[in-house]
């Protein structure tokens, strides 16, 4: 009985770390479009929008790879 609450809070801080994450990638990859648009494209926002939408497919990845394991976790016990 006492081991279901604790799963489940270890399923909430997996997935609290992974939202994290995502922030801070698609945070670090706009940051990084940015700083080439200042620096190669002065006039536009090609770079921003590239390493952006880079970063947001990253991120999804990362979510789709942690979704896999805990379902393949939960299918274990």
């Amino acid at each position: 009985m006492d081991e279901k609450p604790k799963k489940q809070i270890k399923n909430y801080v997996r997935f609290s770390s992974a939202a994290i994450q995502m922030g801070a990638i698609i945070a670090a990859a706009a940051f990084l479009g940015v700083w080439l648009d200042k620096k190669y494209n002065p006039n536009g926002n090609m770079y921003t929008l590239i390493c952006t939408l880079t970063g947001v497919v990253g991120a999804m990845y990362l979510i789709i790879k942690e979704v896999i394991s805990i379902s393949k976790e939960k299918e274990d016990e």
